[in-house]
């Protein structure tokens, strides 16, 4: 699958709806928080003990400590986007378009050397030093110092997932015992207990998968293409399908301390309670009439970020 698909996270809306009507509909209530401008996107959004950063169009940064006050800055990218962000103890980096790499430094962000110019869609931090980040074509880096400096993962992909096409490499996540894992085209799920220099594969499919994240207790979910949900309740061993009740393109997933899981998409927004076997549509205008494509947990509440740089507040 091209990158069309995942067209909302990457440079313009992508403004499809796919048989989208889940089979029941949770309540909620959505605050708008923040309000950006009809040519403006934010594309990634991080939670942290710290706040909240989100990132976007033409190195656009949007922070705020408390979810309702934001701040903004502007890096000069030369017009490059930021697409996805990681602040783990306070140390903040993001990524993006033709490879960029930037990382905080006390209040400013400073781009840093890097090995690509493929895009990249995600970046991910165990705390103690390590970051992945993933992109195009199989692109995946590896940074021991805290981002400062990068490399460039050899990844036999035949091996791997039986592929000689190197995939799009849409999320990387680590988990709280420092384990990292990607998740992209081929429905490709892979672990890496060796802070990328081995990977093995978890699952395979037709669809791509473009969200992942880990809750607590071994709870999993990967999200895609025609609504794909899948499931993991052993760190990601095993897979199984949830019911979406929707065919609309996912793009994130964010799960709460008590299980509650949050999906974003192409003018979706579905919810799965803690145990459900099924998902429930978010029935919320502002959710239904855009698109969002990135969820962060933020003292108990999920923030979604995507069109227009907006910024909705989800209480459920």
């Amino acid at each position: 699958m091209s990158t069309v698909a995942k067209m909302a996270k990457y440079a313009a809306p992508l403004i499809l709806s796919f048989a989208m009507a889940a089979a029941s509909a949770a309540s909620l209530q959505g605050d708008m928080v923040n309000k950006g401008h009809a040519h403006e996107a934010l594309f990634g959004v991080n939670a942290s003990a710290d706040g909240l950063i989100a990132v976007g169009g033409a190195g656009q940064i949007s922070s705020s400590k408390d979810g309702i006050t934001w701040q903004r800055v502007n890096v000069d990218l030369a017009g490059r986007s930021l697409l996805a962000v990681s602040d783990v103890g306070g140390n903040a980096i993001a990524v993006g378009q033709q490879g960029v790499i930037v990382l905080r430094n006390a209040d400013t962000w400073q781009e840093q050397e890097s090995p690509t110019t493929e895009r990249l869609f995600s970046v991910a931090q165990d705390g103690a030093g390590f970051v992945i980040a993933s992109g195009g074509f199989g692109t995946v880096l590896r940074s021991v110092d805290s981002g400062k400096s990068w490399e460039k993962l050899l990844i036999d992909w035949q091996e791997l997932i039986g592929q000689s096409y190197e995939p799009h490499v849409y999320n990387v996540t680590v988990d709280d015992q420092g384990r990292a894992y990607m998740a992209g085209e081929f429905g490709m799920i892979a672990r890496s207990d060796d802070q990328g220099k081995s990977w093995q594969a978890l699952h395979s499919g037709d669809e791509s998968l473009f969200g992942l994240a880990f809750g607590d207790r071994g709870l999993a979910y990967a999200v895609g293409q025609s609504g794909t949900i899948l499931r993991s309740l052993d760190s990601g061993d095993s897979w199984s399908k949830i019911e979406s009740g929707s065919n609309a393109i996912l793009l994130d997933v964010s799960v709460r301390s008590d299980d509650r899981a949050v999906v974003t998409g192409i003018r979706e927004a579905l919810s799965i309670a803690p145990g459900g076997q099924r998902a429930e549509r978010l029935d919320n205008s502002q959710l239904l009439d855009s698109w969002y494509c990135d969820v962060g947990v933020y003292k108990g509440d999920f923030y979604v970020v995507g069109q227009k740089a907006n910024v909705l507040k989800l209480s459920i």
